[in-house]
């Protein structure tokens, strides 16, 4: 508490000029983030920096002013006579001022991304133009001031005027909005309305080599460039000691910036930064072996978010000294992953997987840090995976066993197959319960010692994660199987029950469990939350404070809790602490531990606290030390910009950049939007991008949006370029932000260009396209009409032709018809005559018949006896008769016929008699008439039968030839 009190009390009596909002952390070092010459691809050496208002880091380089984004490096202006810049100062407007070597002027950014220099050289009386390196550059109120060793340059009203003396000056300061003036031979002098003023006694600063100024109250601080400090207070000139005199005197001061709470940057040639307080005091020391890359300092300067760029001769530093996390390093910097610390009797031990290492705690953290190494424990070169005090003992366990501390030595205890950690037994203080590679041991503790006793039967498991609860039962996480619960025998020999949960007793999986004791409660870390015990049903259900606060969608890999009621987490990739308030409830904090994600050891996380609040995190970087009282702005606002837009085909062709002399001004800007016309041919876009955000900038994180392509944002990723390619025409904005490891979203970039159309589908080719539609039609009508009426003409030739063809088909018709109709004729007449030849051949054989009959008839009648013997007569009669009836009956000439008949009738008979045998010879009679087309009165006396008869047969016959009633039978015959 005096402390402090003596330190607000410096501060109001001290400092009175604005304090920029930066103070370093004393304990550590801050992480330091390196840039060679290799990454940024231009001169080692830088001599200045400055940042613009929208965020953007400018680099005073030996090729010119070299611009970083956070992500790229180049080089966007040099001077005319393309001399290295040696300094820089920057306007409300964002014009940058420059002095180079034997040139000065400005730069401005062009709407395509380019930066032009206007040289104001041109301007100076051509008396004082030969000059060397300018060496300061000041904006102030309307005017620039330019200095260098043979000439001040005072530009105003676009006019400059030149301050000079016989003898060349040796630095210039602006202080408290005042400008300070050394000159080799009149000491220190005071520059007022453009004049220079001597400063009371200022001939005693004459050959001191002052090489920076800030105000204090009622007098200057003078940082010399070898004598070390002075003030100059009631025109007494004072030396300022300081802790780091030594270092100061020797190794030559160079730059100097002011931090807040009354504390001083120097930068140095040889040694790099020296912070000391107001006081004095050192506070910090960085150089090469601290993780800096170079020690000869150019110049300092803090940026929006507190961190601190140093220009060095060889390469560009950044020191991020407003977070509270720092790196505990030595000058030998030879630890490496840490699996656990501990502070023990003003010591700070650090396992590592080369050994057991410790420090003096109290004169590192005190400041006193050279020549102070972690010194190496022998007899421990192992992994060594924790180290615990119990009963005022330090032990360690280690790969090849347990080991008692004491100072810089250790004892062996126990020699066993890996030892992974020891817990004190309930009610039983004196016993140690060590989990070991293949089970557990016990020692005890006899006569202030702790001595090995045996190893406990009935478990043979990996005992990495145990605990302990109140009732003495012994709770053993095992990563790839589950969670044991163990009850002793009173003896402690042996294990007298096991019960063993996994994902059946409720756990959401059996793996990658973990167990922690908070409050004599126990809790299991799981992969989805932090889960306990229900006592009345024994099954593993969420923890409903920690779900409230963590969730349950994170693996919880470490709960510990501190002895300021705070607990503190490892949660999936998130490092937290919870902080209990008055009423009961919980306050999350992640934000500032953000950059230990993915420096952990796996499996091995450790967070290590103090009685005083050091908060230590094991990690494969070393040991980082947190400071609670170490206050950062995590919400602090910052853009995005795009870097670079060029179109890809049909060759990379630049559309903005910043990039020195790439492209020429083809864009304009509206409403500060970028906004570029382009033709179809230039329709595959590459956009670079990034954020000003120098936190950590490798693991900042971007989403963009092609409005007029794509419908929403894209997934945020570490993508820093996007390309397109095929797009149509349309008009587009691409937009981008950013978000920073403390998940703060930047400000949006866009870059607003239009895709024109190609030359076949613009507006002219349109209308081209409409008077050659036009014209077409037109043609095509025309045309329509001469094809219409040659069409016309050849219809009416090919009607002509086609009647005179039809008239000759329709003779032909007419003529084949005829013809036809005459052979149908010939062969009606030829079956007609044939038919009637078959009748008169049939009508003829039976006239012949007949005839024959007739005379044997009349042959028997002259035999009749004329004596009329009725004996003889009856006899004549009767044979007459019965000739008759034979021949009425008979068949004596029907062969004959029949073979005439199939001769004319194409084997009729034959035919008929094949299909249907059943058919008797009356029948075929019957048939062959009715092909000859008799009718049944015609039939009757040809068959000697009665035309009842005739009709009986043709039903017979009709039967035979199993036609349906309907059929003709005629007909039938007629075609067979």
């Amino acid at each position: 508490m005096t402390k402090f009190k003596i330190r607000i009390l410096v501060l109001s009596l001290l400092f009175i000029s604005p304090i920029i909002k930066s103070q370093i952390k004393k304990i550590g070092v801050p992480f330091i983030t390196n840039y060679t010459s290799k990454s940024y691809k231009a001169a080692s050496e830088n001599w200045d920096v400055l940042q613009d208002s929208k965020g953007m880091m400018f680099f005073a380089n030996h090729f010119g002013i070299m611009q970083f984004d956070g992500v790229r490096w180049s080089i966007v202006t040099q001077p005319e006579n393309r001399s290295m810049i040696r300094s820089m100062a920057i306007d409300k407007k964002d014009k940058i001022y420059i002095g180079a070597q034997g040139d000065l002027g400005y730069v401005i950014q062009l709407p395509n991304g380019q930066y032009q220099y206007n040289s104001l050289v041109k301007l100076i009386p051509v008396s004082a133009r030969n000059f060397g390196d300018v060496q300061r550059t000041i904006v102030r109120n309307n005017e620039v001031i330019f200095f260098s060793y043979e000439g001040i340059f005072i530009y105003k009203n676009n006019k400059i005027k030149v301050l000079q003396e016989k003898e060349n000056f040796d630095d210039f300061f602006e202080v408290n909005n005042e400008l300070f003036v050394t000159d080799n031979v009149k000491g220190l002098l005071k520059l007022q309305n453009d004049k220079l003023v001597a400063v009371g006694d200022g001939k005693k600063f004459a050959g001191m080599q002052i090489r920076k100024i800030f105000a204090i109250q009622n007098g200057l601080l003078l940082l010399t460039q070898k004598n070390g400090l002075f003030t100059y207070k009631n025109k007494i000139v004072q030396r300022f000691a300081t802790e780091a005199d030594y270092l100061l005197k020797q190794n030559q001061i160079s730059a100097g910036i002011q931090l807040s709470d009354g504390y001083f940057g120097i930068g140095t040639r040889q040694t790099g930064l020296i912070v000391i307080n107001g006081e004095g005091k050192m506070i910090q020391h960085i150089d090469k072996q601290m993780g800096l890359q170079n020690d000869y300092v150019t110049n300092l300067r803090t940026d929006k978010e507190g961190n601190l760029w140093v220009t060095l001769k060889e390469g560009i530093s950044l020191i991020q000294i407003s977070s509270p996390l720092s790196r505990i390093l030595d000058s030998s910097n030879s630890e490496t992953k840490i699996y656990c610390s501990q502070i023990y009797q003003n010591k700070l031990y650090i396992g590592t997987d080369n050994g057991l290492f410790w420090i003096d705690w109290e004169d590192y953290k005190n400041g006193k840090r050279e020549n102070i190494s972690f010194q190496h424990i022998a007899g421990m070169s192992e992994n060594v995976w924790n180290i615990g005090i119990f009963n005022n003992t330090l032990l360690a366990f280690e790969k090849n066993g347990i080991f008692e501390i004491n100072g810089n030595s250790a004892k062996a205890l126990a020699k066993i197959d890996g030892a992974w950690k020891g817990i004190l037994m309930p009610n039983h203080p004196e016993l140690l319960l060590v989990g070991g590679y293949t089970g557990l041991y016990l020692l005890k503790k006899t006569n202030n010692s702790w001595v090995y006793q045996h190893k406990i039967k009935g478990f043979e498991e990996s005992c990495r994660v145990i605990e302990t609860d109140s009732k003495g039962n012994v709770w053993i996480a095992h990563g790839y199987k589950g969670i044991f619960k163990l009850k002793f025998s009173e003896k402690f020999d042996s294990v007298s029950k096991i019960q063993f949960y996994n994902d059946k007793s409720g756990f959401p999986s059996s793996l990658f469990l973990n167990t922690f004791k908070i409050e004599n409660q126990i809790y299991f870390g799981t992969t989805k939350g932090v889960y306990k015990q229900n006592l009345s049903s024994e099954k593993m259900i969420p923890d409903p404070v920690f779900k409230q606060y963590l969730g349950l969608e994170n693996h919880i890999r470490l709960l510990k809790p501190d002895n300021q009621n705070n607990i503190w987490y490892v949660s999936g990739e998130n490092t937290g602490k919870m902080s209990k308030q008055s009423n009961g409830q919980f306050k999350i904090e992640e934000l500032p531990f953000r950059k230990l994600r993915y420096l952990y050891v796996p499996g091995f996380e450790n967070i290590q606290t103090t009685l005083s609040g050091d908060v230590f995190f094991g990690t494969q970087d070393g040991l980082i030390h947190y400071s609670a009282s170490k206050r950062k702005n995590y919400e602090m606002k910052y853009k995005a910009v795009i870097s670079e837009v060029k179109c890809i085909f049909p060759k990379d062709s630049l559309l903005f950049s910043s990039r020195y002399d790439v492209l020429p001004n083809k864009t304009g800007s509206i409403n500060d939007k970028l906004v570029a016309v382009l033709p179809y041919s230039n329709n595959a876009m590459h956009f670079s991008f990034a954020s000003l955000c120098f936190d950590d900038a490798e693991a900042t994180k971007y989403e963009y949006w092609l409005e007029g392509f794509e419908p929403t944002w894209s997934e945020y990723s570490l993508q820093t370029e996007k390309e397109y390619t095929n797009l149509p025409e349309n008009k587009y904005v691409f937009h981008v932000r950013a978000k920073n490891i403390y998940d703060v979203v930047s400000e949006e970039a866009v870059f607003s260009f239009e895709i024109l159309p190609p030359w076949y589908r613009t507006t002219w080719a349109y209308i081209l396209y409409l008077a050659l539609f036009v014209i077409l039609i037109y043609i095509i009508i025309q045309y329509q009409k001469r094809v219409a009426e040659r069409e016309r003409q050849q219809l009416i030739l090919s009607q002509e032709k086609e009647l005179l063809r039809n008239k000759a088909e329709l003779n032909e018709q007419k003529l084949a018809l005829e013809q036809e109709n005459m052979a149908i004729m010939r062969e009606n007449l030829e079956a007609t005559i044939n038919l009637k030849n078959a009748k008169v051949a049939s009508n003829t054989v039976n006239l012949i018949h007949l005839n024959e009959i007739l005379l044997s008839i009349k042959e028997l009648i002259g035999q009749i006896d004329k004596k009329n013997d009725p004996t003889v007569n009856f006899n004549l009669l009767a044979k007459i008769n019965k000739l008759i009836d034979h021949e009425l009956q008979g068949d004596k000439h029907w062969n004959e016929f029949e073979e005439i008949f199939n001769q004319l009738h194409d084997n009729f008979m034959q035919r008929l008699k094949a299909r249907f045998p059943e058919l008797t010879p009356r029948d075929m009679r019957l048939c062959a008439y009715l092909r000859m087309n008799f009718n049944t009165k015609e039939i009757a006396p040809l068959l000697g039968i009665s035309v009842r008869g005739v009709e009986d047969t043709r039903y017979r016959i009709r039967k035979k030839l199993q036609l349906p009633s309907d059929a003709n039978i005629t007909e039938f015959i007629l075609n067979f």
